[in-house]
C-alpha cells in the first residue's frame, strides 16, 4: 500500500512537474507578447506586394508580439521628406529605404543606429548587408542588381555594357533616370567598360553623351520599362532584378547577362527612426525582417533576393532572383557618400545632355 502511494505521489508530482514547466513556457511567451500588447509600430516601407508581405511579414510579426503595424508607404523621395518635415515630432518607428536613400537620412538625422544585441539574426546574414552605410545605421535585408537583358531575336549577343552604344542595338535602347537607385552607378558601369576601372568617371559621361540621340527612354520606374519591352519599343536595357520575373512572362526571346564588368549591386535597408518611442520593438522587427522564416517566405514568393546564408532555394526560384555565387560574385558596390557628393553636378550634367 505504501509502495502503491509512492508510486501515485511520485506520479502526481510527475504530472504537476509537467503543468507547471507548461504554463510557466506559456507565461514566458505570454509575458513577452504582453510587453507590446495594444501597442502600434509605425513602418515606413514602399506599397508594392503588400498582400505578400502581409502574409509573410506583417501578421506573423504582430502575432508573435501582440502588437499592430500601421503602414506609411509611398517612393523613397516622398517618404524621406515626410520624415524630414516631421523630424522633431516623428511618427515612423522603422523605415525601409534604398542604400542611397539611408545615407540621405542619416546625414538628416532622421535614422538612428541599431541594437545589435536585440538584432540576433545579423550572425546569420552576409557581411556585407551587416552594415552597408557604416555606424550601424541600418540593416540590409535584400539584395539587387541592376543588369543587362536584350532581345535575343533582334540583338546580336551582349557580353559588355559597352554593348549599349553598338549600332545595331541603336533606337531601341532605354537606360534608367540618374535620379533612380540605379541611375547613378551607370556612368560607372559605362567608366569600366571602357577604362577597366571607375577611376576617370569623365570617360563614363562622354560615353552617355555619345548614347544619348540613339535612346528610346531615360525609363524613371521599373514597370515603364516592362512596358516598353513588351511593347517591343526596347531590344536592350538595364532592368533592375526585380523585374526579372514580369519581364520573363512576356513571352519574348528575352537574355538576361552578366557582363563582363559585372552588375551593380545594392541591397535594401532597414533603419530604426531617430527618436522613436518604440525602440526595442523597431529592433525586433529589423531582427524578424532578416530571420530565416521571412526571408525564405520572401524568396519563395519572388519578392525579395535574401541576404541569409542558410536560404537554399530551388533553381526555378534563384534563377529569378539575385542569388548564387556567380551572381553575388559579380556585383560592384559603390561609396554612398561619393555618389551623394557629386550627384548634385551630375543631375545638372544630366539635364543639359538631355535638353539638347
Amino acid at each position: 500500500m505504501n509502495k502503491i502511494l509512492i508510486t501515485l505521489a511520485i506520479g502526481l508530482t510527475t504530472v504537476s512537474s509537467i503543468f507547471a514547466n507548461g504554463t510557466k513556457e506559456e507565461s514566458v511567451a505570454s509575458s513577452t507578447k504582453k510587453a507590446f500588447e495594444g501597442e502600434t509600430l509605425t513602418v515606413s516601407t514602399w506599397g508594392y506586394n503588400m498582400d505578400i508581405l502581409q502574409e509573410n511579414l506583417f501578421t506573423p510579426f504582430e502575432e508573435e508580439y501582440g502588437c499592430k503595424i500601421v503602414l506609411e508607404t509611398g517612393n523613397n523621395s516622398s517618404r524621406f521628406t515626410k520624415m524630414v518635415a516631421r523630424k522633431d515630432n516623428p511618427v515612423v518607428d522603422v523605415v525601409q529605404f534604398a542604400g542611397d536613400w539611408t545615407y540621405k537620412a542619416a546625414e538628416a538625422g532622421i535614422i538612428q543606429p541599431y541594437d545589435e544585441s536585440i538584432i540576433t539574426n545579423l550572425s546569420s546574414i552576409m557581411d556585407s548587408a551587416k552594415d552597408p552605410n557604416g555606424n550601424k545605421y541600418g540593416v540590409g535585408y535584400a539584395i539587387g542588381n541592376l543588369s543587362l537583358a536584350y532581345r535575343a531575336d533582334k540583338v546580336d549577343e551582349v557580353t559588355s555594357w559597352r554593348d549599349l552604344l553598338r549600332a545595331d542595338a541603336s533606337g531601341y535602347v532605354a537606360i534608367p533616370q540618374l535620379t533612380t537607385t540605379y541611375g547613378p552607378y551607370l556612368i560607372y558601369m559605362l567608366t569600366k567598360a571602357y577604362t577597366g576601372d571607375f577611376k576617370d568617371l569623365e570617360v563614363g559621361w562622354e560615353k552617355l553623351e555619345e548614347l544619348a540621340p540613339s535612346l528610346v527612354t531615360a525609363y524613371s520606374k521599373s514597370s515603364e520599362l516592362n512596358s516598353l519591352i513588351a511593347q517591343e519599343e526596347v531590344y536592350l536595357a538595364p532592368f533592375s532584378n526585380f523585374s526579372w520575373g514580369a519581364l520573363s512572362q512576356t513571352g519574348l526571346d528575352l537574355v538576361s547577362v552578366i557582363p563582363e564588368e559585372g552588375l551593380v549591386g545594392s541591397f535594401s535597408v532597414v533603419s530604426v527612426a531617430a527618436n522613436t518611442k518604440k525602440e526595442e520593438l523597431a529592433n525586433l522587427y529589423i531582427n524578424h525582417l532578416i530571420s530565416y522564416d521571412v526571408q525564405l517566405a520572401e524568396a519563395m514568393d519572388l519578392v525579395d533576393s535574401p541576404v541569409r546564408n542558410d536560404i537554399d532555394l530551388p533553381e526555378e526560384i534563384g534563377s529569378q532572383l539575385c542569388y548564387g555565387d556567380e551572381l553575388i560574385d559579380s556585383l560592384n558596390f559603390f561609396d554612398q557618400a561619393e555618389t551623394a557628393e557629386l550627384m548634385p553636378n551630375w543631375i545638372d550634367r544630366w539635364n543639359e545632355i538631355f535638353t539638347k
